[in-house]
């Protein structure tokens, strides 16, 4: 099963739209300002992008009420808010859950010093209270989906096809909501290949989507975390070297 979430394209004539060449010119010019060095070499295409979002409108048409203000990212930022609960049919909830105990066990994310609940709690009973309501936040299952991101056969660059998808998921990245959050990315891959090597190249094809995201979006690179899980958590584990085994995770946590 492939996750897409690129924008639908639709496609119209152009005639009766008049500077619908400079629209083009500036979805292509959003595009390519997602990606940068030897991945251009790949080609660029618009495929992921809805045009006519950028078009200007027909003249003399009748205007219409402004709609109603949404937040960035429109359903993709609802379904990262969600955890997956509240996705259409493009991204879904992972397969696979994390909770912040698992991601600090696994080295993903440093153990956090004891929070000021327990430190300043007033008697010895107050603390271990404390201790006990943390342990079980951190034992819930972190806000997590899967999103399928292409990358070129033993590479870690994403397709130029992907680009779309790219910043689509950056624009949602920014929403206000998530604005407390950190954005765990791991990489997952097929069983194709030896062990060693797709835990090297799920953490690399995870830094560097995460560097993509960064270009996309403006926000920090502080903002995410990356590693890579290779083979160990398929998706699909009666057919190891499915398609829908190669992915990336995204996991919401505080910052």
């Amino acid at each position: 099963m492939m996750t897409r979430i690129a924008a639908t394209t639709t496609r119209h004539s152009a005639r009766g739209r008049p500077g619908r060449s400079t629209a083009l010119a500036g979805a292509a010019a959003v595009a390519l300002l997602l990606w940068s060095g030897p991945a251009l070499a790949q080609g660029m295409s618009l495929d992921s992008f809805d045009l006519d979002s950028v078009a200007p409108s027909d003249a003399g048409s009748p205007a219409e009420p402004a709609p109603a203000a949404k937040p960035s990212g429109g359903g993709l930022s609802d379904c990262l808010v969600s955890g997956g609960a509240d996705c259409g049919g493009a991204a879904k909830k992972s397969s696979k859950s994390f909770s912040l105990d698992d991601l600090q066990n696994l080295g993903v994310i440093e153990e956090e010093p004891e929070p000021v609940a327990v430190t300043t709690a007033a008697t010895p009973e107050k603390a271990e209270e404390a201790r006990a309501a943390i342990a079980v936040e951190n034992s819930r299952p972190l806000p997590s989906i899967d999103i399928e991101v292409l990358f070129a056969y033993n590479d870690d660059q994403p397709l130029s096809s992907e680009y779309g998808k790219i910043y689509e998921l950056a624009t949602a990245l920014t929403d206000p909501r998530l604005a407390d959050k950190r954005f765990v990315l791991l990489g997952h891959t097929d069983a194709a290949g030896s062990d060693a090597y797709n835990l090297d190249l799920s953490q690399r094809r995870s830094e560097q989507l995460a560097d993509a995201l960064v270009r996309a979006s403006g926000l920090p690179r502080s903002r995410f975390v990356t590693s890579g899980r290779g083979e160990r958590d398929l998706k699909n584990p009666y057919d190891p070297d499915a398609a829908e085994n190669r992915r990336v995770q995204i996991l919401l946590v505080g910052r």
